[in-house]
């Protein structure tokens, strides 16, 4: 899960991450096997401005044992990309705005 690294600002954040994994009903393996998956959720959130992946992460990584369509679908269905991300990135918590948390 190293990969995972990349998108947290320290390694207290990527630390952090591990342990909402590990309290998640997710096995580890999920983010082991799945990492293509993983990571294009991951671009898919960056591609429209969110940043604040530690949030997400700690408020739902069980969102990451979706598929990556119902994802993808969930947030074009929100027509206001950047208000979407400014959300997201104030408060994960905001992605019950497009019914992912």
């Amino acid at each position: 899960m190293e990969y995972l690294r990349d998108y947290f600002n320290s390694d207290e954040e990527f630390y952090d991450v591990l342990k909402a994994i590990n309290k998640s009903n997710l096995e580890e393996e999920v983010f082991i096997f799945d990492k293509q998956k993983i990571v294009k959720i991951l671009d898919l959130f960056k591609s429209i401005g969110i940043t604040n992946i530690y949030g997400i992460f700690i408020v739902n990584a069980d969102l990451f044992g979706e598929k990556y369509k119902y994802i993808e679908s969930k947030i074009n269905s929100y027509k206001n990309k950047n208000e979407l991300a400014r959300l997201i990135n104030e408060d994960a918590m905001n992605l019950s705005y497009i019914g992912l948390y």
